[in-house]
């Protein structure tokens, strides 16, 4: 599936099947091979606007996770029924 296209200044909303990973469309059916990818996402104009969708969309549904992108392809906010996931990398260190 291919990331959104975004001008700067816009995120687009995934969501996914929490038990699963399935990716689902905007109308909550299972997104498939040779489906557009532009009916997986939900695009707003503003962060807040998008965080806010995220949040009660996974409120309705708690089966589900959300995650949003940014105008590079990167994945800066995720949650699921218990909150805000942390999207920061793991760092483990081996020095003594």
């Amino acid at each position: 599936m291919d990331k959104p296209k975004l001008s700067p200044h816009q995120y687009a909303v995934g969501q996914a099947e929490l038990a699963t990973g399935h990716v689902l469309k905007n109308n909550k059916s299972l997104f498939l091979v040779g489906d557009d990818s532009k009916d997986a996402y939900e695009v707003f104009n503003s962060y807040e606007q998008a965080k806010e969708f995220s949040i009660r969309r996974v409120q309705a549904n708690p089966d589900i996770e959300c995650w949003i992108y940014d105008h590079t392809g990167q994945v800066i906010f995720g949650c699921d029924k218990d909150g805000d996931r942390s999207l920061t990398p793991l760092i483990i260190s081996f020095d003594k």
